[in-house]
């Protein structure tokens, strides 16, 4: 249980972190940011091989989860834009 709740505060963090790095492009608010990041955080903190480096707080790895997180914000941003642009 304490890992969920770690995986929800970094996917938070995460989301707010995406959502200022690529200038606001994120769904509604932190929230529908921490709804993008939330899957990705799950897939970073606990894939086998990325789950190994960096530092760990109940056993969750800090940075690839972080990372993955921001990919998954990129990669929205990058969905987003080609979608409006093509309708």
């Amino acid at each position: 249980m304490g890992g969920f709740i770690i995986t929800i505060i970094i996917a938070l963090i995460a989301g707010w972190l995406g959502n200022s790095i690529i200038v606001r492009q994120m769904p509604e608010d932190i929230w529908g940011a921490c709804v993008v990041a939330l899957p990705a955080a799950w897939i970073g903190a606990y894939m086998p091989y990325i789950n190994t480096f960096g530092p760990k707080i109940m056993d969750i790895a800090l940075v690839p989860t972080f990372l993955c997180a921001l990919a998954a914000a990129a990669i929205f941003k990058v969905v987003r834009k080609v979608l409006k642009e093509a309708s």
